[in-house]
């Protein structure tokens, strides 16, 4: 089973940021309806992305929840290393007898090509801000907007 918490973690940074440009204001239930989850499971999310400063969250009538700062300056890799600190794409197995050349190397071989994965996903990310994941949506809506009144 595939990992979640990083699309999750994007699509609730990103909803508050389009919904922030919009002037509505972003609970934990509307993100848990947009999720199809529970507000619990997104109060949890949220309280990792606000400990590492990318959303704030208040309560009250007129509370919500924020980014913390503006969205060009939010990097994916800051959403992806608040909520996945320590996980690396794959990790070797271990406790393999040491029978043969192979057995006594694949970890090696497996734990530098993790680290070339690692790298260049960082390398995505780090290029990557929320504002320009805004922008993509944006322009997605436009053309689906566009080929549905065209058709």
């Amino acid at each position: 089973m595939s990992d979640t918490r990083f699309p999750t973690a994007l699509q609730i940074v990103v909803t508050v940021a389009v919904n922030e440009a919009a002037g509505v204001r972003t609970t934990s239930p509307l993100l848990a309806v947009s999720l199809d989850t529970n507000p619990s499971f997104v109060r949890k999310i949220v309280s990792t992305l606000s400990k590492s400063g990318i959303l704030v969250s208040s309560d009250g009538v007129n509370g919500g929840i924020r980014l913390a700062r503006p969205a060009p300056d939010i990097k994916l890799l800051d959403i992806h290393g608040s909520v996945l600190p320590e996980q690396k794409a794959w990790s070797a197995r271990g406790g393999i007898p040491s029978i043969c050349s192979v057995t006594r190397n694949i970890g090696a071989v497996s734990d530098q090509l993790s680290a070339q994965a690692d790298s260049a996903v960082a390398g995505v990310l780090k290029g990557v801000t929320v504002q320009d994941c805004v922008e993509q949506i944006r322009a997605l809506d436009r053309s689906d907007l566009s080929a549905a009144t065209h058709s």
